[in-house]
């Protein structure tokens, strides 16, 4: 009888210290990184920022999920296992894409956006099933407003997967007029989904 929440314990564990390093990690990187002129400081900042806002959602949405979903679901394990190397091998991606010359940007930045979008989705898969299960008989029955919380946070996780996986489009890897380039600026707006649609509706 005690070997489940044993297990649970440790799985809790081991994704604690993954998102840990993952954001231990991203400081590091930032900090090695010693900026030329101001402009180089504001994009590194500005980066670093949306790699960390990215990783602290999911890390909040991952232990919200986790809280009510029971590991021995079937599918939840694995889910859990890709979502945790999504987010270890985070911060290499980001490493490269901080660190890329013009020439490999396009190509490290679509790593980056396939293994954000790779996380989101997990994520909604993690609350498919966590909503399959409410409507099982003998279910813990959940209030109507969480389960409302996490149907909105699914709809928002799909979306901004869908963004980021549809962000490596070719024609999507053009400059704007301020000098970065589209993609980019397609990322910081799915930023908006990934706060705003969890909250929709929130005060009825």
């Amino acid at each position: 009888m005690s070997a489940a929440p044993r297990v649970r314990l440790r799985i809790e564990n081991l994704s604690d210290l993954v998102f840990g390093l993952a954001l231990s990690i991203g400081s590091i990187i930032l900090i090695s990184k010693l900026p030329q002129t101001p402009a180089d400081l504001i994009s590194g900042v500005v980066l670093f920022g949306f790699s960390f806002l990215i990783i602290v959602w999911i890390w909040f949405g991952y232990t919200r999920t986790m809280a009510v979903l029971p590991y021995e679901v079937q599918g939840t394990f694995l889910l859990n296992i890709m979502l945790l190397f999504c987010v270890a091998v985070n911060p290499y991606l980001f490493y490269v894409l901080a660190e890329s010359v013009l020439g490999l940007l396009d190509f490290a930045s679509s790593v980056y956006a396939l293994d954000v979008g790779a996380m989101m989705f997990i994520q909604a898969g993690l609350i498919y099933i966590l909503l399959g299960e409410e409507k099982k008989p003998g279910a813990q029955g959940l209030p109507p407003a969480l389960l409302g919380r996490f149907r909105r946070t699914m709809v928002a996780q799909i979306s901004v997967g869908t963004i980021f996986v549809a962000s490596v489009l070719p024609f999507l890897w053009i400059r704007v007029p301020l000098g970065s380039f589209l993609r980019f600026d397609v990322w910081y707006a799915a930023l908006v989904i990934l706060f705003v649609v969890p909250r929709a509706g929130k005060r009825a």
